[in-house]
């Protein structure tokens, strides 16, 4: 996960070819960016080389998604530019938008209503939820705590488990990840739509394994009771009040 908060708080501004299109992305100039694309100069999938990217860059709908610019990303959906291109750390920009620092690189800001947006517009646009044996957008939601963003996809039926296709996991579970962060409210929602606690990630962890781990004693109780739901209960019902 330490990889994952490098590439999203280190700046993607990059000048090169691309001359002053990251800042103008990054500002939600549409007005730059559609002069640019009708200019020929760049498409809708551009992609922007930057320091944390490499030369393969990042998509300039990534990058705003990322920063949460609006009106840039609506254009370049509108210019039917690929609600999946990926970085080459793998993030899509709906993965992205779901996770975001505030200015100062916190995690975990308060829900920006730009990303909200962002995040449905993205969904409405044919972005895929999953992501198999992989992180996702829930993951990644999860881990900053955007509760909003987080029910949203759920909602859109996202899986709870994230991309988990077998044990051991390469990567830990949404719930996992929640509960590493020590996100309470990620945890409950993510218990109460589904998500199986008994799925193991890296060196064989379930979520109560990191709960312990990580002294999250305040989600202990939560888990525990998950652990003992049979069949057909449902943990809203069996555990509330944990």
């Amino acid at each position: 996960m330490r990889r994952l908060a490098i590439a999203i708080v280190t700046s993607a501004c990059a000048h090169g070819a691309h001359g002053a299109l990251p800042q103008d992305v990054e500002l939600d100039n549409v007005s730059a960016v559609r002069r640019a694309i009708e200019s020929g100069a760049v498409t809708p999938d551009t992609r922007i080389s930057s320091a944390e990217y490499g030369p393969q860059g990042i998509p300039i709908l990534a990058l705003a998604a990322r920063a949460g610019s609006v009106r840039v990303v609506r254009l370049l959906v509108s210019l039917m530019a690929d609600p999946n291109a990926k970085t080459p750390l793998g993030e899509t920009p709906l993965m992205l938008a779901s996770f975001f620092p505030n200015v100062s690189g916190e995690f975990g800001a308060p829900t920006s209503r730009a990303h909200i947006e962002i995040v449905r517009a993205l969904v409405e646009a044919g972005a895929e939820l999953e992501n198999p044996g992989l992180l996702t957008a829930t993951s990644y939601a999860a881990f900053a705590g955007q509760i909003e963003i987080l029910r949203y996809l759920l909602d859109r039926g996202a899986s709870p488990n994230g991309g988990a296709t077998g044990e051991p996991h390469d990567y830990p579970t949404p719930l996992a990840i929640a509960v590493m962060q020590g996100k309470g409210a990620a945890v409950r929602l993510l218990l109460e739509r589904g998500a199986d606690p008994r799925i193991k990630g890296p060196a064989g962890h379930d979520s109560l394994a990191y709960a312990q781990k990580y002294n999250r004693s305040d989600l202990i109780p939560m888990l525990e009771c998950a652990l003992t739901l049979g069949p057909g209960e449902r943990f809203a019902d069996a555990c509330k009040g944990r």
